[in-house]
């Protein structure tokens, strides 16, 4: 602790002299991250190259894999052999480096305040490149945005940051990381600011974030050169009144395979978790299966780049192709879903290639003559894929145009990479990433005011002072105690023990005080409204809102806890809003 404060005393610009506002010193800070994220990203593909070339090349070439035929049955051996010694690491870090780490990451930002800790950094370089290197079905961009995210807290960490900030500076790493993988740094800030910041597009938070990637990108081109990911067949439109329709489907397929790859991973996740088998084991067990599918379909281990560069250029043939789709989702479930840690970005550009060229081949098929060759549609599914199931539409456009440099793409991107988003949400509001989370009961929201009131609690809005009527007050009772005494629109109901009974909300009440006939014959407890959702002092004021969405009740009661139903306070729409003001004010003095 001694040694961090020396360190950010002898890093403050204060104490160089030098003044500078808290934005300047948020966009120096973003510079040091990118830096820091392009480094771990060129030392995660050394790790990544080291492990292929040890299993596929040394270890495969002595057991003669390369010479097919009966030695295809090798396959098996790669990943188990990798599953060895990923099984011990991560049975002693569970609690960092085990399965998809996005949903882990997306949680710290969110609740966490953004601390990750240090010993991330080189587990989350060379644990899921011996993952994907031995052949396990996994993406490399999960685990490099996850060292990104936590090279981001290490410099806030140092540097002694407020938790907003820190959540941006972990957010800028992630991005830069992804921007230094992919050579994308518009795509790198789209995926900072739409996946791990929620849709949060805060103007606060662009110049870090910006800033990040395009160091990143630039340190990354002064150690590789320019590159593009995936080279693209010459790519434009044949007919237009025939093409964008047909993108347009595009983007429906991949909306519904996209909840489809959603659901198997987590029912995958889900049955190896309920299994009573030790971590270990469950690891092993995983990268057994994964080696089984090798040995007929090869084409599903490792991240899967070759096979999509094969797909582009049209030489894979339609039914394996389409087979593929669903070979891949299943494989990628496997590894990851058993515990193996890794990512589901490349798994969901592979799925997307596949998808593209199966619906580009019916297409082409159908009209040789107005549509351009399967390749093409390849592309776009990749772009398409990833926002559906990442519900991220704008890091889908950027990142494919970015990955092949061809701006023809654009158009066709746009069409089936926002329908596949729109569709894949309103099938299923949760992305790959949060859904986990939301079977736990952690719900994510995207967006400022969302984020915001997702933090804050019930207790933080709540009144003490509230209406309260006991059941069997008569109606001439409750006129004059609501006439004399009240101070709120909405009445509660408690019986004599204070619990809770229902709310008389203003709507019924101004109708019955006024009928004179009843009001001998009615009580309090016949004009309450009984369905009302109490709320807890815990809740979140995000539950609140859309409780006052249900409604014409402007009062929600807060009670002690669902079982007693004691009655302790209540929340107004107006009390959330000046908690919500309060909270904002707080965070905008904190940067």
């Amino acid at each position: 602790m001694e040694l961090n404060k020396g360190i950010a005393k002898s890093l403050s610009p204060a104490y160089l002299g030098v003044h500078l506002s808290a934005r300047t010193s948020l966009v120096i800070l973003g510079v040091v991250v990118g830096v820091l994220a392009a480094l771990g990203n060129a030392a995660f593909r050394i790790c990544m190259l080291f492990f292929h070339h040890l299993f596929f090349i040394k270890y495969g070439g002595l057991l003669g894999i390369p010479q097919g035929g009966w030695h295809r049955v090798f396959y098996l051996l790669l990943p188990v052999t990798g599953a060895l010694v990923v099984g011990l690491v991560v049975w002693r870090f569970s609690d960092t480096i085990k399965g998809y780490g996005m949903p882990r990451l997306l949680l710290t930002v969110a609740k966490g305040g953004g601390y990750i800790k240090a010993k991330a950094i080189p587990l989350n370089i060379t644990i899921p490149t011996l993952v994907i290197g031995s052949g396990g079905s996994a993406g490399r961009e999960g685990p490099i945005a996850a060292l990104g995210g936590a090279l981001g807290s290490l410099v806030g960490q140092i540097v002694q940051v407020s938790h907003q900030r820190m959540r941006v500076l972990v957010a800028s790493g992630a991005g830069a990381a992804i921007a230094a993988a992919f050579d994308a740094p518009i795509a790198g800030m789209m995926f900072a600011l739409e996946i791990v910041l929620l849709g949060n597009f805060d103007v606060e938070y662009f110049p870090p974030v910006v800033i990040s990637a395009g160091t990143a990108t630039v340190l990354t081109e002064a150690l590789y050169g320019s590159q593009v990911t995936f080279h693209l067949p010459p790519f434009h439109i044949q007919n237009l009144w025939v093409e964008v329709p047909s993108y347009v489907v595009l983007g429906l397929v991949v909306a519904f395979l996209g909840v489809l790859f959603i659901k198997i991973f987590y029912a995958v996740e889900h049955v190896f978790e309920r299994a009573r088998v030790h971590i270990y084991f469950r690891i092993l067990m995983g990268a057994f299966l994964v080696g089984g599918m090798g040995i007929f379909l090869p084409q599903v281990m490792g991240n899967g780049y070759p096979v999509i560069e094969e797909v582009l250029q049209g030489r894979l043939i339609w039914g394996v192709v389409t087979l593929l789709i669903f070979a891949k989702m299943v494989a990628t479930s496997i590894t990851v879903g058993s515990g193996s840690p890794g990512g589901l970005f490349a798994p969901a550009l592979y799925i997307g290639c596949m998808i593209g060229a199966s619906f580009g081949g019916i297409v082409h098929t159908l009209l040789p003559m107005l549509s351009a060759p399967p390749g093409a549609y390849a592309s776009v599914g990749m772009g398409a894929f990833l926002g559906a199931a990442c519900h991220a539409p704008l890091t889908g456009i950027f990142l494919l145009f970015e990955m092949t440099r061809n701006y023809h793409i654009m158009l066709p991107a746009i069409f089936a990479t926002i329908i596949g988003s729109l569709v894949a949400e309103r099938i299923l509001p949760f992305s790959i990433d949060t859904y986990g989370l939301a079977q736990k009961g952690i719900v994510l929201h995207h967006g400022r005011e969302r984020e915001v009131l997702e933090t804050m609690k019930v207790k933080d809005a709540m009144s003490k002072e509230f209406d309260a009527i006991w059941e069997g007050t008569s109606m001439r009772g409750l006129k004059i105690y609501f006439s004399s005494f009240s101070h709120h629109t909405d009445l509660f109901v408690v019986d004599k023990e204070e619990r809770l009974k229902g709310v008389i909300p203003f709507s019924i009440l101004r109708e019955a005080l006024f009928i004179d006939e009843i009001q001998d014959l009615l009580v309090a407890k016949d004009l309450a409204v009984t369905d009302v959702e109490p709320l807890e002092m815990e809740d979140s004021l995000m539950k609140a809102m859309r409780l006052f969405g249900h409604g014409g009740i402007d009062h929600l009661p807060v009670v002690e806890n669902k079982e007693s139903r004691r009655l302790v306070g209540m929340v107004s729409r107006r009390g959330v809003i000046e908690a919500y003001n309060r909270e904002q004010a707080r965070r905008a003095a904190a940067r």
